[in-house]
């Protein structure tokens, strides 16, 4: 009588433990406690399986604790997992109907949790910003659910079973599973330019790489517009000359001999982007003579104080058919680029002439040991001709005729091993 109550009591117990709902980590043989404890931290998949009362649809009281548990592992914001969500249910032809309630009574359970009329997911997604840099943007998808009834009768055996010993009749399993791309759709990222592209003018040449103007992987975010970027060149030294003036710095005087303005579409400030690489490219043709002189590309940066004009890194270009002098710049930097040169207070008088006032054509006024001073970068012979001092004229690209300002139009120029840096 005694081991006939035993025996009751034993196969009572196994009737409960089938039939209680639990959550798993599906895997192709069992898992020792150490591997099952590190296979619950961020789970590629994981599975709730639920059992219902006998003819009732709504899940169970003491389910709710496992269900609140799938849900922080799920849907927790802080859970660096993308997971969608699937809802199963197995019976039979017979209690179709009640296995279909039953699938609704679990959706709804997530919906109410997301307060929305279908399950929703607030999340921290890593990005890489081309702006920011390494960084997180917080996103709100709806979790891509699939719901289904299936007919055990209609099913392999290999299809009943969820482990060995979980049969899958008259449960409901909700599958979680790990799908970024799903979860926010086939866009991974924005960039402009949305290719490699290469930008000219009649001399000069802007190169950009894909997304060197704006990039952010790995985002859901929408893509601007195609960006519009416009060169506008000033490379005639005389109508340089005849409107001199210098690059503009609080402290240091900069003699420039040509300018571009580049034109964007979209714009960044110089103070916006601190982390924005120098990756776009911009090429001047220029002589050896000019070379010699020791041009450096100028653009606009953020200093301390605010926006100056800096040089930038600085490339002698060989091959093709004329030299270029290439500085790398970024999308901040959509401004006037100049080509020029530093020089000292000593060194004035090299490159510049006197000039009586600050009226006279093509005069700058420049700050000596305190005193303002007017200089010029030209005189007129009694020719009528201009006159340059020799230091300055070196600096400028004068071209003695048509035939070669055709030949040096630099419209196919390469790169090659012979490419140099400048200090």
């Amino acid at each position: 009588m005694k081991q006939s109550f035993l025996l009751l009591f034993l196969l009572l117990s196994l009737t409960l433990s089938a039939q209680q709902s639990r959550l798993h980590i599906p895997t192709e043989k069992p898992l020792k406690p150490k591997e099952l404890s590190q296979a619950w931290h961020h789970p590629e998949v994981f599975c709730l399986q639920l059992f219902f009362d006998e003819s009732d649809s709504a899940y169970r009281e003491q389910d709710l604790d496992v269900l609140d548990s799938a849900y922080m592992i799920a849907f927790d914001r802080n859970t660096p997992r993308l997971y969608t969500m699937s809802i199963e249910a197995y019976g039979t032809a017979y209690n179709a109907d009640i296995m279909q309630r039953r699938v609704e009574s679990i959706y709804r359970y997530f919906t109410m949790r997301g307060h929305e009329v279908m399950p929703v997911r607030y999340a921290y997604n890593p990005i890489h910003c081309s702006c920011k840099g390494d960084t997180v943007e917080l996103v709100r998808f709806e979790v891509p659910t699939s719901r289904q009834v299936y007919d055990c009768a209609d099913l392999p055996d290999s299809r009943k079973i969820l482990q060995p010993n979980l049969r899958l009749e008259e449960s409901v399993l909700i599958t979680f599973q790990h799908n970024p791309i799903e979860c926010l759709g086939g866009n991974s990222g924005c960039y402009l330019p949305a290719q490699d592209s290469n930008i000219r003018s009649y001399y000069t040449q802007v190169i950009l790489k894909k997304g060197s103007i704006y990039a952010v992987d790995n985002t859901k975010d929408e893509c601007p517009p195609p960006v519009e970027l416009s060169i506008e060149e000033h490379l005639n030294h005389q109508e340089l000359v005849d409107r001199y003036a210098l690059v503009p710095h609080r402290r240091q005087i900069i003699l420039p001999v040509g300018y571009i303005v580049l034109r964007s579409s979209f714009n960044r400030k110089p103070d916006e982007c601190q982390s924005l690489p120098d990756s776009i490219l911009v090429r001047f043709p220029i002589t050896e003579q000019q070379l010699e002189s020791g041009l450096r590309i100028f653009g606009k940066k953020q200093g301390s104080k605010g926006p100056e004009f800096k040089t930038v890194p600085t490339k002698k270009i060989k091959g093709g058919p004329v030299l270029q002098l290439q500085g790398a710049i970024n999308a901040s930097m959509f401004d006037t680029i100049y080509l020029a040169k530093r020089i000292s207070d000593d060194e004035i008088s090299h490159y510049l002439y006197n000039a009586d006032s600050p009226t006279e054509q093509g005069a700058v006024t420049i700050t000596v040991k305190g005193e303002d001073r007017y200089f010029k970068p030209f005189r007129v012979n009694s020719k009528g001709e201009y006159e340059y001092k020799k230091a300055f004229r070196a600096m400028l690209r004068i071209i003695e005729s048509e035939e070669e300002e055709s030949n040096e139009n630099p419209s196919n120029s390469f790169r090659n091993d012979d490419d140099e840096e400048l200090d």
